[in-house]
């Protein structure tokens, strides 16, 4: 289980998280959800894959595959990885995930951005009622 910290946008000063999730939301069409509503993390699955996007960490994704070793399946998780850095998630039917598309780092993502990660396995919200 993810810890979640209170309320934050990467990159962005405290005195700016606000009008910045805002305008994320507005951007991607969402609706702003209530500080209590806020998504800090999400794992979903997208073509066989298992991925996590957390709001100030790269995506995360691995997939799962089954070998023969020593005569007995095992089975393996290989990751996945990307360069885009997570900075808001929506709640909606699909979630969206914002990202800075891999640009911080200087190498593109896989992933459009915003990316549509439909119905989550795993939600996580900000800490309540409180702000970094």
């Amino acid at each position: 289980m993810i810890q979640s910290p209170p309320f934050f946008v990467p990159k962005v000063s405290k005195d700016q998280f606000e009008s910045h999730y805002q305008a994320m939301a507005t951007h991607v069409g969402c609706p702003a959800p209530e500080l209590s509503e806020r998504v800090y993390a999400i794992e979903f699955k997208h073509n066989g894959q298992e991925w996590t996007a957390t709001v100030g960490e790269p995506m995360r994704g691995f997939h799962r595959r089954t070998i023969r070793s020593g005569g007995a399946s095992v089975e393996r998780k290989d990751s996945i990885p990307d360069s885009a850095l997570v900075l808001a998630i929506f709640p909606g039917n699909p979630y969206i995930v914002v990202t800075d598309g891999g640009q911080a780092i200087g190498t593109r993502s896989v992933w459009e951005n915003p990316l549509m990660a439909g119905r989550p396995t795993s939600i996580t919200r900000f800490l309540q009622g409180k702000q970094f």
